[in-house]
This record gives structure tokens, C-alpha cells and sequence, in this order.
């Protein structure tokens, strides 16, 4: 089969690799499209990984079952996630599933910027029917499901006043995924006039000075996360949600996070039930994000389509293999 392997952050090339085998309670799909992240694309984040075939957010077919595998059958077309926790240890029972030891070792058999690619067994109960939905709105719902663990984590509910500060792929689907829980008002912080006129087509109101409940900061930029801690009411709760560089400080005030009683948090990727309620979100039409989708690329120019999104010149690109 072909895959398109990232050699390093400049390079992608296409090459030849074996086909993916099932083996006992394993799935081979046929990858329909997958997308690209701002984590394929953020230097220190993925040079760690590299080489390696990138691609977190596929939709495929199934074309192959292993033995013992039960609830899906060849010609199902699914949603898949890329990790799964064990749900027993610390971590999971503490809300932390990502952190989970499992979550982190299990993974895609290469990579979604392939034609195909074997499920692992872990992974196999995590699949979600696709049901006549589009694959590449299926592909959203990894990052939705991202935006629905990080609202969770910072506490946003019915009837608060949340702030999204950057409106990208991510900072569009949080204004999305807020409305969604019933939110009373969205503000939003963006300086690109352009994706700031998006978002308040989504339903987002520039900000003012109102203090707001949460505050979800979609940038790595210091002054950014700063800001939004300002923006806090008393007894609000920042969410740090793209990561800063290794050795960045934080830089709010200390003092402030004591006698105001913030809450600082953050959130890296999602669990199970959350890939469920963003899947649930895109079936029924609540969340409808397939106009972030500017660019699509065949396989073969996979390097092409990050180097859109490395560049910002994507808002989000798919791969359709």
C-alpha cells in the first residue's frame, strides 16, 4: 500500500509499505479521508516523532476482521480514534485518561495519512458508525471531541459566559461545542479580521471588557493566556488548550489565582466518551463544521497539505486516499 511518510518537518515523501494484516481482535480499514492537525504541524510537538506516517483524524472503511471481533463487520465505515485508556488505573478513575499508560501506548497501524490502517484491539470497541455520515465530517470528530474533554475539565455549563481567545480550527469548534451545552454568551479574541468575521457567524461576540466564567485560550501565545486569565471572574477557570513551548512560564498572577479563586487547567486530546458526544454532536447537525475545511489533497500530496496548515494558509486540510 502507499503511505505518505514525514521525514522531517519540511519533508513528506510517498512510499510503499507493507499492507496491514488483522490479526485476533484486530480491524484493518480503508482509510476515507483524515485530516490534519496544528499538531502535525507544531516543531517541538511532532520532530519527536519523526520519521513516522502522521494522521490522527481518519475516517475509514472496514475491509478486513480478525478473529473474535464482534459489533463491526466488513463494509462498516467508522470513525476511528487513535488511542484508548484502560479506564482502571489512577488516572482514568481521576478524570486523567489521556495520562493513562494505555492511552499513551496504543496507536494506529501507521497512520492515518495512509490507504489503510490496522486497528488495534484496544481500539476496536472505540470504532463509531458512521451511519451515511460524510467521512470527512466524520473527521471532526477527534478535535470536537478534544473541545468537548476541555470544556468538561474547565467546568463550562449551561448558562455561563465563555471566552475563546484565537479563532482557528480549534477556537471554532469551542465556540461550537459551547453552544451546544447551552452556554448564555460566547465571546471571542482574535485578531485575523477574517476569522474573527467567522466566528461570529458561528454565533461568537467579539469581546469586551465582561468578565466571563471560562476562559479557553486556542494559542500558545504568553500574552494570550495572560489576558484571558484578566478576562476571569472571580471563581473562573482558565483552560490552557494549545500548548506552549517546553520551558514557557504561565505568567499569570499568582496572587490573583488565590484571592479570586481561579482554577487554571488544561486538556490534551480525549477520551472515549468524548469521541461518542462529538460523534452524537455531527450526526444530528448541532455542530456543522465542514466549511473549515478549505483545502483538500490526494495521498500523494500529503506534504502539501501540511505545509497549508503549517503556514496557516489551511484553515483545515483533509486527505482524501
Amino acid at each position: 500500500m502507499r503511505v505518505a511518510r514525514t521525514l522531517t518537518e519540511d519533508e513528506t515523501v510517498l512510499e510503499t509499505a507493507p499492507y496491514p494484516v488483522a490479526g485476533p481482535g484486530e480491524v484493518v480499514c480503508r482509510v476515507l479521508a483524515c485530516a490534519t492537525c496544528g499538531s502535525d504541524v507544531q516543531s517541538f510537538y511532532v520532530r519527536r516523532k519523526l520519521p513516522a506516517v502522521l494522521g490522527h483524524e481518519p475516517a475509514g472503511e472496514v475491509v478486513e476482521v480478525g478473529a473474535g471481533v464482534g459489533g463491526v463487520a466488513v463494509g462498516d465505515r467508522v470513525a476511528i480514534h487513535h488511542h484508548a485508556p484502560c479506564g482502571e488505573c489512577r488516572r482514568c478513575r481521576r478524570g486523567h485518561e489521556t495520562l493513562c499508560e494505555r492511552f499513551r501506548s496504543t496507536r494506529l497501524d501507521p497512520g492515518g495519512f495512509a490507504e489503510y490502517v490496522r486497528i488495534q484491539p484496544e481500539l476496536v470497541g472505540e470504532l463509531l458508525p458512521l451511519d451515511g455520515m460524510d467521512p470527512v465530517l466524520a473527521t471532526f470528530t477527534e478535535p470536537l471531541a478534544c473541545a468537548l474533554r476541555a470544556q468538561r475539565r474547565a467546568g463550562v455549563a449551561a448558562g455561563d459566559a465563555v471566552l475563546v481567545v484565537g479563532a482557528g480550527c480549534s477556537g471554532l469548534l469551542h465556540i461550537a461545542a459551547a453552544h451546544a451545552t447551552g452556554v448564555e454568551a460566547v465571546w471571542v479574541r482574535e485578531p485575523q479580521p477574517e476569522r474573527l468575521e467567522r466566528a461570529e457567524r458561528w454565533g461568537a461576540t467579539a469581546h469586551g471588557n465582561e468578565p466571563v466564567d471560562v476562559a479557553i485560550v486556542c494559542t500558545p501565545r504568553p500574552e494570550a493566556i495572560v489576558a484571558a486569565a484578566e478576562a476571569l471572574a472571580p471563581g473562573g477557570a482558565l483552560c490552557v488548550y494549545a500548548p506552549p513551548p517546553p520551558g514557557s512560564p504561565l505568567g499569570i498572577d499568582a496572587n490573583a489565582v488565590f484571592m479570586r479563586e481561579l482554577e487554571v487547567t488544561a486538556s490534551w486530546s480525549a477520551g472515549p466518551a468524548d469521541m461518542r458526544a462529538a460523534h452524537a454532536l455531527l450526526a444530528r447537525g448541532a455542530v456543522r463544521p465542514l466549511e473549515i475545511v478549505t483545502h483538500r489533497f490526494p495521498l500523494e500530496q500529503t506534504g502539501a497539505a501540511l505545509a497549508a496548515q503549517r503556514s496557516g494558509e489551511a484553515l483545515k486540510a483533509v486527505v482524501l486516499p
